[in-house]
């Protein structure tokens, strides 16, 4: 969560966000063997799936350390056993929260666009933490 925080601090001042960011995101991923055991081979798979979608398709649709910040999370759930859910969930819940905010401050264009860009990261990160808050209450995780 430190990471997504300081990546949402980034993207809104400077609209960028620098890769060592990413880099602590992924030393803190390699604990997570350490906390929730093995990891299946489904969820390994599935969390592979997300990633290649991210990096390779999404990152077209948003920007690149959107697709960065989804993957690293993708990973997290793979862990955890939420799996792809966790991971559709969690985006489901960012493009809400983005298209709550942006329609209340009118910036929601024609095909529904928007006006003026605007951060994404700063919805990545409390809909990763809204995620994980709805999938430990349904079962789908239990935090060690």
């Amino acid at each position: 969560m430190l990471s997504l925080g300081i990546a949402s601090y980034q993207d809104i001042k400077t609209k960028s966000v620098s890769n060592y960011v990413w880099w602590i995101y992924c030393a803190g991923l390699l604990m997570l063997p350490f906390c929730y055991g093995k990891i299946t081979l489904s969820d390994m798979a599935g969390s592979l799936l997300v990633i290649f979608i991210q990096e390779h398709i999404m990152c077209r649709a948003y920007g690149r350390a959107d697709s960065h910040a989804f993957s690293c999370c993708a990973v997290y759930y793979a862990f955890t056993g939420a799996g792809i859910e966790g991971h559709i969930l969690h985006m489901s819940l960012s493009l809400m929260m983005l298209t709550a905010v942006q329609a209340l401050r009118r910036n929601i264009g024609k095909g529904l666009k928007l006006k003026a860009p605007v951060p994404f990261i700063p919805y990545i990160a409390p809909a990763f933490a809204l995620a994980l808050i709805l999938l430990w209450i349904c079962g789908h995780f239990v935090p060690e």
